[in-house]
């Protein structure tokens, strides 16, 4: 596998209205959507980060009092979710942001980086638990994985500083998407598949 097949994506030093980024108010897009009543902003992912987003952006919610113990882990109900959309800049309004999350950019970072991203664009999944069974319902639908979220790619703060993160979202796990994608290699919808902690 060469760099070009993987992205790493960490968090940044500075806040983004545009691009892929973490936190804060969600994209203009979803103003008004009824995602936000009972989700919260996670990410976007810019167009073009990965070919099968081409023009398009990503963002990530995940369901408003998510917690890992609770039943809905799994694919295809699964508290999480990823809405292809077009690109769009932060709201005005701060209706579905996540107050337990800081704002900023997301960068990329060395693929061949030591340290884990909190975003990795990859052919396959970094597994935490080793167990390729977890990945079976969603890939008996015809989804292949495209991408997954990794809390050990959470900045590490100083003491004297606040935590990006109040509380890890996915006991510091990892949520993993998949998706289906056309003879031309564009994803069609995407999906969250597992989590893994």
């Amino acid at each position: 596998m060469t760099p070009v097949d993987r992205v790493h994506l960490g968090v940044g030093s500075s806040d983004s209205e545009v691009g892929s980024r973490i936190g804060g108010r969600p994209p203009q897009v979803f103003a008004g959507q009824p995602i936000l009543q009972t989700h919260e902003y996670l990410l976007t992912l810019e167009a073009h980060t990965a070919p099968w987003l081409s023009a398009r952006e990503l963002s990530v919610f995940i369901r408003r009092g998510f917690s890992i113990g609770d039943d809905d882990l799994e694919y295809p109900d699964i508290g999480v979710r990823a809405v292809l959309h077009p690109p769009s800049s932060r709201s005005p309004e701060s209706a579905g942001s996540h107050e337990g999350l800081g704002s900023t950019a997301l960068i990329n970072l060395p693929a061949d980086a030591e340290v884990m991203p909190l975003v990795l664009i990859a052919p396959q999944p970094v597994l935490i638990q080793n167990e390729p069974s977890y990945a079976d319902a969603v890939e008996a639908d015809g989804h292949g994985f495209l991408f997954q979220v990794n809390e050990e790619g959470w900045p590490v703060v100083a003491e004297s500083q606040p935590e990006f993160v109040e509380e890890y979202l996915f006991g510091y796990g990892s949520v993993y998407f998949y998706g289906n994608c056309d003879e031309t290699g564009l994803v069609r919808d995407v999906v969250a598949g597992f989590l893994d902690f």
